[in-house]
């Protein structure tokens, strides 16, 4: 009998982190899935560390040469066996109860092609500093897309066939692959995010990366309107991501770090 559930994760230089990320799957509720591990090229002890742990559910992959994350998820996803794909990052921690939750919603309501769940945020040294708590319901999900990202990426599980029919992970994109594949689903298929913090996401301070990624963000959502099927009287809803690119970096550090202190 076929894994209803398989996780795909592709890790790039994620040692710190990574022993209790992999860990926080392996200890969850729900017991029955694959587990699919891809080191992209790490030059760090990564590769070492996913070969240390002994569990069948885990399978490992490993590519000499970092290909990119859109490439090592296409890449995973095409050898897994399950009907629903989750999906984990290799620097963030899933709470014991994330998957029992999500393949549980998913079974309940088979007009939703995905799901993802709100998500608490920590900093380097994993203290809570904040938190995501993005719109449930469909139709809010809808009308926010284009002004933002609704989904935590590492938060969500989709079903196979839908993943298979909006054409996957853009391999041309280095960032934001994932608002990119999120677009293509919501604007085909119900999808829906769980009011509940099912993961400690990682906070990236890097705001040069942050950067390129609000770029990107931009052009993702013009070939959105563009090529996806939304109205091009919703292109009113680029300006406020826009603006947000416009404002300094030295701007949003300092309101970030407002913004995210330890709780």
């Amino acid at each position: 009998m076929k894994t209803k559930l398989s996780l795909v994760m592709s890790v790039y230089n994620q040692e710190k982190y990574l022993k209790k990320a992999i860990k926080s799957i392996i200890d969850q509720s729900f017991k029955k899935f694959e587990f699919l591990i891809l080191d992209d090229g790490s030059t760090d002890n990564s590769w070492k560390i996913i070969k240390s742990f002994n569990d069948p559910r885990i399978k490992v992959f490993r590519h000499r040469q970092r290909q990119g994350l859109a490439k090592g998820l296409n890449f995973l996803i095409a050898k897994t066996e399950g009907e629903y794909i989750g999906r984990m990052d290799g620097d963030d921690v899933a709470y014991k109860n994330r998957l029992e939750k999500e393949v549980g919603f998913l079974d309940k309501n088979p007009e939703i092609a995905l799901v993802g769940s709100w998500a608490r945020i920590g900093d380097q040294k994993g203290r809570v500093v904040g938190f995501f708590k993005h719109p449930t319901k469909y139709i809010q999900i809808r009308r926010a897309i284009l002004s933002y990202n609704p989904f935590v990426h590492p938060t969500v599980v989709f079903r196979k066939k839908a993943f298979k029919q909006v054409g996957g992970y853009n391999e041309n994109l280095f960032y934001a692959q994932d608002y990119d594949l999120f677009l293509k689903f919501v604007v085909r298929y119900p999808c829906a995010n769980l009011g509940q913090f099912l993961l400690k996401f990682r906070w990236d301070p890097d705001y040069k990366k942050q950067k390129q990624q609000h770029k990107i963000g931009l052009k993702i959502r013009w070939k959105a309107i563009k090529d996806y099927g939304y109205s091009k009287e919703e292109v009113f809803k680029l300006i406020k991501p826009l603006i947000f690119y416009l404002v300094p970096t030295a701007v949003k550090k300092f309101y970030w770090n407002l913004r995210f202190k330890a709780k």
